[in-house]
C-alpha cells in the first residue's frame, strides 16, 4: 500500500480524491453532501496566517485511489493538534488502506511535533456501538472523548412555527435593547472588531472534547483570508448577528453556508452568544432571522444541517425548539502521540 501526498497542482489527484470521499459520504448519507474535490482543492491550496492542510491518498500499486486522509494543522493556537478527516472507497474497505492512511497521518503529525489526531465520527442513528469504525478506531489507538449528534431541518420553515417562536423572542427579559440584522458575507468592516470577538468566544466556547484548547486570537487579516477561502470553496455564508442597541456592539451571530455544488443544502457554521448576553433568546433570534435570509437569498435549500455535542444543552435545546431532528449519533476522538525519541 503506497500513500502519497497531494500536490497542490496535482488536479487529477484531486478529482480522484473527492470521488472516493464523495462515494464514502453517500454509502452513509444519500441524501445528504459532503466536502467535494473543490473543497479538498481549496484546502490544500489555502496559503494563511491560521493553518494548513495536507492531502493524503492511499494507493495499490500505483492504481487508482482507495482511501484518503484530510490533515488541518493550525498554526497559531493549538499547534499540538492535528484535525483529520478519514474516508476510504466502500468497494475497497477491510483492506488495510484506513490503516495505511492513519500510520502516514501520525508520521506526518509527529514531524510536525503534534501530539494528538482530533477527529469526530458520525454514524446513522442506532449504529453507535455496531458501527465499524469504532473497532478499527480504538485498534489503532484513538479514546472517545465527547458524544453527540448531528440534525436535519428540512425547510420550507413552518410559517406557524416562526410566528410562536419570534412571540417567544419578542417576549424575552430585554428583548428591547436588542435588533437583529442579516446580510451574506463578506463582512462590513465597521463590525469586524465584533465579529473578532465572538469568534475568540467560540473558539473555546464550543465542546470539542480536546483538554488543550486554546483561545483563538481573531482579527481583520485572519478573517479577510478566511473568507477568501469560502469563496474557493464556491461557499456562500449567510450571516445573522443581534446587536445591543444601546452599546451598538454584536453580541450575538449564526452563520450558514451554502456552496455552489450543493444548493439544496445549508450547513450550520457557527452560531455564539457573548456570555455577558445570555439569557435573552438571542441565539434563537438570530437563527430565525437567518433562515429569513435564506429563504430570500438560497430559496433551493431545503436541508440545514448542524450537529451539537451532547454536553451543549442550551443550543440543543435551541435546536429542538427551532424543528431540528436527530439523524446520526457521533463522537470526538482524540489518539494520542507517542513523544519524540520515546
Amino acid at each position: 500500500m503506497e500513500v502519497r501526498l497531494i500536490d497542490p497542482g496535482d488536479e487529477e489527484g484531486f478529482a480522484e480524491c473527492g470521488t472516493v470521499l464523495e462515494a464514502s459520504d453517500r454509502e452513509m448519507w444519500p441524501e445528504l453532501h459532503g466536502y467535494s474535490a473543490v473543497d479538498l482543492r481549496a484546502f490544500v491550496r489555502f496559503e494563511g496566517k491560521s493553518r494548513r492542510w495536507e492531502l493524503l491518498a492511499a494507493t495499490d500499486s500505483g492504481g487508482p485511489v482507495l482511501g484518503i486522509a484530510l490533515m488541518e494543522f493550525p498554526k497559531l493556537e493549538n499547534p499540538h493538534a492535528t484535525e483529520i478527516i478519514l474516508a476510504v472507497h466502500p468497494s475497497r474497505r477491510r483492506r488495510g488502506v484506513g490503516t495505511a492512511l492513519v500510520e502516514k497521518m501520525v508520521e506526518r503529525a509527529a514531524a510536525d511535533n503534534r501530539r494528538t489526531l482530533n477527529t469526530i465520527v458520525d454514524v446513522p442513528l442506532g449504529l453507535a456501538g455496531r458501527h465499524a469504525s469504532e473497532p478499527f478506531a480504538l485498534r489503532l489507538g484513538f479514546e472517545q472523548t465527547l458524544t453527540g449528534n448531528k440534525r436535519l431541518l428540512r425547510l420550507p420553515f413552518d410559517p406557524d412555527r416562526r410566528d410562536e417562536l419570534r412571540a417567544i423572542v419578542s417576549n424575552a427579559p430585554g428583548a428591547g435593547e436588542y435588533r437583529t440584522l442579516s446580510f451574506v458575507a463578506p463582512w462590513p468592516d465597521e463590525f469586524v472588531d465584533d465579529h473578532s470577538t465572538l469568534l475568540r468566544v467560540m473558539s473555546t466556547d464550543e465542546p470539542a472534547g480536546d483538554g488543550e484548547r486554546e483561545a483563538e486570537d481573531w482579527d481583520a487579516e485572519r478573517l479577510r483570508e478566511n473568507e477568501t477561502l469560502e469563496a474557493d470553496r464556491g461557499v456562500t455564508v449567510h450571516v445573522a448577528v443581534a446587536q445591543h442597541v444601546p452599546s451598538g456592539r454584536l453580541v450575538a451571530v449564526t452563520e450558514l453556508g451554502v456552496a455552489a455544488d450543493a444548493p439544496d443544502e445549508a450547513w450550520q457554521q457557527i452560531t455564539v452568544v457573548h456570555p455577558d448576553h445570555r439569557g435573552h433568546r438571542l441565539g434563537l433570534a438570530v437563527k430565525l432571522a437567518n433562515l429569513d435570509l435564506l429563504a430570500e437569498h438560497a430559496g433551493d435549500v431545503r436541508i440545514v444541517q448542524t450537529g451539537n455535542a451532547a454536553v451543549n444543552k442550551p443550543m440543543i435545546a435551541v435546536n429542538e425548539m427551532m424543528g431540528f431532528e436527530v439523524f446520526s449519533e457521533g463522537a470526538f476522538w482524540q489518539k494520542h502521540l507517542a513523544a519524540p525519541g520515546s
